[in-house]
């Protein structure tokens, strides 16, 4: 099933929820916060439609994909998790609010500190 928006907020769920995402998927809106979801971020695949992407405060680990500087985002909260490495250069990643990455494992470069 294809949906263009999934909302599954402050819900308490576990597990891995990447298999909401990939390439032949035309979301535009996913929003997974606040709940226990548990999944390497690296090997996500991310249609190529999606705008808003919010999956605050989870346990979402591994680093942004560079394919999410092709992504037309208009807004993204990767914020609480446990992300490491360098947010990756283009797109609008940098445009973002530095608070859209705040308080992951180890996040680095613009809008963050330089790593």
């Amino acid at each position: 099933m294809d949906f263009s928006v999934i909302d599954l907020s402050r819900n308490q769920l576990v597990g891995d929820a990447s298999m909401l995402f990939g390439p032949n998927k035309t979301t535009n809106n996913v929003y997974l916060s606040r709940n226990l979801f548990e999944f390497n971020l690296s090997n996500v695949v991310f249609p190529s439609t999606i705008e808003n992407l919010d999956i605050n405060h989870n346990k979402i680990f591994g680093s942004i994909p560079p394919q999410m500087t092709q992504l037309p985002l208009q807004t993204l909260n990767v914020s609480y998790n446990r992300l490491c490495g360098q947010i990756p250069v283009g797109g609008k990643l940098q445009s973002l609010d530095s608070s859209s990455y705040f308080h992951n494992k180890c996040l680095c470069g613009a809008p963050l500190a330089n790593c």
